[in-house]
């Protein structure tokens, strides 16, 4: 019942087209690219972390451009970590009985909104999180095979290769080993070893290709962003969220009433607290932030929650709650095909691609965008291997520098685009240091967009 009542809430918005957004179009181009051959870092310049850059090959590889494809494989993401989550719950017995509230919780939130319907590398980093929480508690539990924490620290920092900020998790693992272990200095160091594992051997490949400096500078370096844009303008962005922040709050009073319970069972909820706080850091880290950014709050959300729903309020008054919270969440989730956006109002215009498509009358074509619009690869496929702009000005900003007018002749020498859209008007420029290249542009009827002749 609790899987098909999760499908039902989201499988009908899912089959009925939802917006393309910019930021699954960013992701399609890196697996289109990486399924042609080319390599994350050095051919594409993007922050995509590699496990994530890793999922989108494959998607491509299988599926092709699909937005629906990306779609399903989230939703199965989300309900693989909820089942998952709950049995961890479950079988170290976290709470005096067993249940399936949480998983329900933690479906129910992740329905809010399209934005969770998105294959994001935070939601892919989440993942590995939950994956890694039965091995922390258990050698801290049980005190033995300690061996098992180098496994957690590997899910961590798996977790982290698919969302760099999500290496603030190592927090949570760290105090983790401080409530449980006895030998708290070699489990933290077995549990440091598991998370730097993975990141050794990518690192091994990269020094192997000689794109070891490009690794760390666009994923190492750029993934750490402390000015905040909201995609979502702040009072639509709490609209959307007061829902779980009701239940999230209602939740922590219950605990303050809780009866006595085991030793292990207390210190999980400190944990857990610890989990909510990071949550909260890797959202302060996050360069955008919307309403799918708090796909990384809902394990917290689900494990708290529980307390509230088998509190000693009356029946009726929970019931009612969670009928409140279901409402809420049809709600929200289907304001656009009810015809009651005017009334829910929640912009998420910045997330979307423009409705038809700003490439016009060039489709079907390698295109390079100078400039942030990512639109016009909507039905076209990129050219060499600036995707990124800000990434871009390596090159792109340091015109007047002889090594980056070289590195802008070898990448165009390697792909020529059939199309460029010159955005930021630097076309001029560019034709005077590299005549060899952009000569052969010509403006077409469309402002700013130059075509190659033949």
């Amino acid at each position: 019942m609790l899987v098909l009542l999760f499908l039902a809430i989201r499988l009908p918005l899912l089959f009925l087209g939802i917006p393309a957004t910019s930021s699954e179009l960013l992701h399609m181009l890196v697996g289109e690219r990486m399924a042609g051959g080319f390599a994350m870092y050095s051919d594409i310049y993007d922050t995509t972390a590699p496990l994530s850059a890793f999922v989108y090959w494959t998607i491509d590889v299988i599926a092709g451009r699909s937005y629906l494809s990306y779609r399903i494989v989230a939703t199965l993401l989300l309900l693989f970590q909820a089942i998952m989550f709950n049995v961890t719950l479950n079988r170290h017995q976290v709470y005096a009985g067993k249940g399936y509230i949480p998983a329900l919780l933690y479906l129910l939130m992740g329905s809010l909104t399209f934005e969770f319907d998105m294959l994001t590398p935070l939601l892919i980093g989440n993942t590995f999180l939950i994956l890694s929480l039965p091995y922390i508690i258990t050698i801290s539990r049980e005190g033995f095979e300690n061996n098992r924490l180098f496994v957690g620290g590997f899910m961590v920092g798996l977790a982290a290769l698919s969302y760099l900020p999500l290496a603030q998790f190592l927090l949570v693992a760290a105090f983790g080993v401080v409530l449980f272990a006895s030998n708290t200095f070699r489990s933290f160091l077995l549990m440091l070893c598991g998370f730097a594992f993975p990141y050794a051997v990518l690192f091994t490949y990269y020094l192997y290709t000689n794109t070891a400096s490009q690794f760390v500078e666009m994923h190492l370096l750029q993934s750490w962003q402390f000015g905040i844009n909201p995609l979502v303008p702040p009072a639509h962005l709490a609209l959307a969220l007061a829902l779980p922040a009701a239940i999230l709050l209602l939740s922590l009073i219950s605990t303050t009433s809780l009866p006595q319970r085991l030793v292990f069972q207390g210190k999980f909820q400190q944990l857990m607290t610890v989990w909510l706080v990071v949550s909260v850091l890797v959202l302060v880290t996050r360069h955008e932030l919307s309403v799918g950014s708090f796909v990384v709050i809902l394990p917290p959300i689900a494990y708290f929650g529980e307390f509230l729903f088998t509190s000693r309020i009356k029946k009726w008054i929970l019931n009612l709650l969670f009928f409140i919270l279901l409402g809420g969440v049809l709600l929200i989730r289907y304001r656009q095909p009810l015809g009651i956006a005017s009334f829910v109002k929640i912009d998420d215009s910045q997330l979307l691609l423009p409705e038809g498509g700003a490439s016009g009358e060039v489709k079907g074509s390698s295109v390079l965008v100078l400039g942030d619009d990512l639109s016009y690869y909507e039905h076209n496929k990129l050219a060499t291997p600036y995707l990124n702009w800000q990434l871009s000005q390596r090159h792109f900003g340091r015109l007047n520098e002889y090594q980056a007018v070289y590195d802008l002749y070898q990448n165009f020498r390697q792909e020529t685009p059939e199309y460029i859209v010159d955005q930021v008007g630097l076309m001029p420029q560019l034709k005077h240091k590299l005549p060899s290249v952009f000569e052969g542009y010509a403006p077409t009827k469309t402002a700013a967009v130059y075509k190659k002749a033949r």
